[in-house]
């Protein structure tokens, strides 16, 4: 009887409210967003590896893509380092590892912008 489904269609509505998308949620701040969701943005797009510059534009020419990406995504700044470099690989990702250690590992990290990235990147394989 409608008296025995009351309840049930009760939760179901209280539910839908709690984690709608709507109009409802207009108001509230969006959840926020980690270095899991950027990550998984990021290799939607298929970003290029980068293992080593056999000439000065190869270094240039990734950067630029990179930030082709970051753009398109609307990626915020605290993340694109860190998003880039999962791009590492072979000499590339060997030299990053070094540096970053000798920096002070993930508390350096996260301080450095995409600006100062691109210079040690560029410091390391645009001589």
């Amino acid at each position: 009887t409608l008296q025995t489904l009351l309840p049930q269609i009760h939760a179901e509505i209280h539910e839908e409210f709690r984690t709608s998308s709507g109009p409802l949620d207009a108001g509230r701040n969006p959840p926020p967003v980690t270095i899991y969701t950027w990550l998984e943005r990021f290799n939607k797009q298929k970003p290029h590896s980068f293992k080593k510059a056999t000439a000065p534009v190869n270094a240039e020419n990734w950067t630029s893509h990179m930030e082709k990406i970051f753009d398109v995504m609307g990626c915020e700044d605290a993340f694109k380092t860190r998003l880039a470099v999962y791009k590492f690989e072979g000499n590339a990702l060997a030299w990053w590892k070094a540096y970053k250690q000798a920096k002070g590992g993930d508390a350096w990290l996260i301080t450095v912008t995409w600006a100062d990235f691109k210079k040690l990147f560029f410091l390391q394989f645009f001589p």
